[in-house]
């Protein structure tokens, strides 16, 4: 009965944490603008393309983390939402794609894009963000950060990232001892 349960709960363990690890999650493909692209002046929207079509609960705003005064001070406003509406992009008929518009006239400084993309299959999810500029360069350190910028993650269901290769490799052992069961040495009752 014993070596049924840990086979069964090791099975259970297991098929969780790869069900999670397997689980597709919507990708960043492309943007506009680019990761770490220096513009000009400041975009009236912003696109971001993703690996697999989007449920309507994904999001994007847009938000400055630095403004170029006209006299070239910056000043640090400390991340000012300055999209004032997003969604999937309509005219993606694969509806893979996140818009958010921005206010008019916005200054020069440094933008950050911050998105959180639910798949529309599954409801599993990523995260991530990007920084561009508008008349002035994107900082190097920022650009250092991942690919120009670039930082992405995937949504778990729990605190902990490792929790699903712990689960499979639990799991795993569980099921080896329940195989093995029969030969590991018993203890003998003492009198």
């Amino acid at each position: 009965m014993a070596r049924a349960f840990l086979i069964c709960l090791g099975l259970f363990m297991s098929l969780f944490g790869l069900n999670d690890i397997f689980t597709p999650r919507a990708h960043f493909i492309n943007s506009n603008p680019e990761p770490g692209k220096s513009l000009y002046a400041a975009p009236t929207d912003v696109t971001v393309t993703f690996s697999d079509e989007l449920a309507p609960e994904s999001t994007i705003s847009v938000v400055t983390t630095v403004i170029l005064k006209p006299s070239g001070d910056l000043s640090y406003p400390g991340g000012e939402k300055v999209s004032t509406s997003s969604a999937i992009d309509i005219y993606d008929p694969q509806h893979r794609s996140l818009k958010a518009i921005l206010m008019l006239e916005l200054p020069n400084g440094l933008y950050r894009v911050d998105w959180t993309a639910i798949v529309a299959k599954n409801k599993a999810g990523s995260f991530g963000s990007f920084y561009y500029a508008a008349g002035m360069a994107v900082p190097d350190h920022i650009l250092r950060q991942g690919k120009n910028s670039l930082q992405e993650e995937d949504i778990n269901y729990y605190d902990e990232k490792s929790l699903p290769e712990s689960a499979v490799f639990a799991g795993s052992i569980l099921v080896l001892i329940g195989v093995f069961w029969n030969y590991l040495p018993k203890r003998s009752p003492r009198y």
